[in-house]
């Protein structure tokens, strides 16, 4: 089973927005299912995922070849429970 990656980075308004959603509204439901790609720390595997999946904007949420880069808390919730199954 492939996994869910979340591209992000430090100083990233919308990184910690989405950060934030997941820990206080969803509850940290998907924590163990989403591995966290950040710039600074993982940064081979950052930009090679970049290059791969063409991301202009920081977050995003890449399972596979589906990528969401609208933010929007429904689309997120959404996508989540369509690649995680809990």
């Amino acid at each position: 089973m492939s996994k869910l990656y979340m591209l992000t980075k430090q100083d990233c308004p919308n990184c910690n927005r989405l950060k934030l959603y997941l820990k206080t509204v969803l509850k940290d439901k998907y924590i163990n299912d989403i591995t966290i790609v950040d710039k600074e720390e993982h940064y081979d595997l950052f930009v090679k995922m970049v290059k791969t999946h063409m991301v202009l904007a920081l977050p995003v949420l890449i399972k596979d070849n589906e990528i969401l880069i609208d933010m929007n808390p429904i689309k997120v919730k959404e996508f989540l429970e369509k690649h995680i199954d809990k």
